[in-house]
Order: C-alpha cells, then structure tokens, then sequence
C-alpha cells in the first residue's frame, strides 16, 4: 500500500476555481508547476483535487538585506538556496473532486476552509484520478497562462505515472482527448500542440 506524502503547507485563500497556499519548505521540495496536488476536507466532504498554475518566492527582510550586500559570498548564496526555508506561495487551479470511490471532474461544491493542508498526490492517487480525461476541460481553461504550457508539463509527468502502473498508451488517449476539446479552435489547436510537441511526451 502506498503511503501519503507529507503536507507541504496550508491555504491562505479561494474560491469556486482556484486556491493559493503558503509554504515554508526547502526550495527543492517545492511542487512543479503542473504537478497534482490534493486538499483533504474531512468530516466526510469531498477530497480536492488541483493543479499548480504558479509559483512564487517571496522575499522577506533577511533576503533583502543580503541581496543589498555589495558582496555575496558562495556559501552564503549556497546556504541561502539550498539550506533556508524561503516564503512561496502556490496558486492552485481546481480539476476536481472526489466523493468515496467516485471521482468527480467538476468544480468542487465549495472551496476548502483557510488554513486546510495541502498534499503532493503519489502516483496512485494521479493514475486514478486522470483515469478519465473529463478534468482537462478544467485544466484548459485557466485563464491567467498559456493552457499549452499547462498541458505539456502535466501531460508528460501524469504519463510517467500511469507507465508505471502498466499503462503505456495513456498520453495518447490524452493528446486525442485535447484535440478533440480543441477541434473548434484551429488556433489554439496549433499552440497547444506546439507546446506538447516541445515536451517531447512521447520519448
């Protein structure tokens, strides 16, 4: 049985479509943009689930003041990046829910309570939620970046999950699902399988 991860920190903020989370963690265990993430409601509600759209570092007085020296040493650079807890926030773009044993590719009925942990999904969790591919339409319609930016990154590493869990076909079955999603919109088509074609999915 596969183990939960770890929270990697609580939400400040949301709403019906999205959510922003604070984090104090190493930079090198911030989630990638595109990765999955899962918010547990608990008292029986729906477990959440969403995508990162955006990462940012915030700075705080003890950056400011060393990025203000006029010189840096390496080891204090290296600490800084490697060693320190910095101040990130996580936006996080809803592509559904699940009730028990259904998932849901909708909207959550209400965003989740300030201050509720958010998890990493393992690969179990990811291969059974993008079993079906009802939540790209969510995943394609986040209006502050490019959906073919999104797509590729997230195409690419939900497909790793799912090889491991023996099932080599899944990024085609995706990249047909959003070229029938797109059919209406040559355009968009063309950039969003431009950015797809640059992640090399299928190497």
């Amino acid at each position: 049985m596969e183990e939960k991860t770890s929270y990697i920190g609580r939400m400040l903020s949301a709403n019906a479509r999205e959510c922003v989370v604070s984090s104090l963690t190493q930079q090198k265990d911030i989630p990638a943009f595109g990765s999955m993430l899962r918010i547990p409601m608990g008292n029986g509600q729906p477990e959440i689930y969403g995508v990162v759209t955006d990462i940012t570092l915030e700075e705080d007085g003890f950056l400011r003041q060393i990025a203000s020296s006029a010189n840096i040493s390496e080891e204090v650079i290296r600490d800084t990046q490697e060693n320190r807890s910095v101040p990130i926030v996580i936006r996080v773009s809803f592509i559904g829910y699940t009730e028990g044993d259904r998932v849901l590719h909708l909207l959550p009925p209400r965003p989740p309570v300030t201050l509720t942990e958010i998890y990493p999904c393992t690969v179990r969790e990811i291969c059974e939620f993008t079993r079906k591919f009802g939540y790209l339409r969510l995943m394609m319609d986040v209006n502050h970046l490019s959906a073919g930016e999104l797509l590729a990154v997230h195409l690419k590493d939900t497909a790793k999950a799912h090889v491991q869990y023996g099932d080599n076909d899944w990024a085609q079955r995706a990249v047909e699902e959003v070229m029938d999603l797109l059919g209406g919109d040559p355009a968009g088509l063309i950039a969003v399988m431009g950015a797809i074609g640059d992640a090399e999915l299928f190497l």
